[in-house]
């Protein structure tokens, strides 16, 4: 699901439903949007910081777990 620059859906809560669904990306980019639409909001910017360092960390989890499962002899 592509979120639509045009959608009239554009909520803290469509971002949340995005993160219970594993869809970290998606609710980074909906956080940001709202953020443009709100630059004074504190809340979005802890949660995409937050959101942005959790995906960083899953990525370099996955590259080390790769890693592990090779065999190095």
């Amino acid at each position: 699901m592509e979120i639509d620059s045009k959608s009239k859906i554009l909520s803290p809560t469509l971002a949340d439903i995005y993160l219970e669904q594993g869809h970290i990306e998606k609710a980074i980019e909906l956080y940001e949007r709202l953020l443009k639409r709100e630059p004074e909001n504190d809340f979005y910017r802890k949660r995409i910081v937050a959101l942005k360092r959790e995906l960083k960390e899953r990525h370099s989890l996955q590259g080390f777990q790769r890693i592990l499962k090779k065999k190095l002899w």
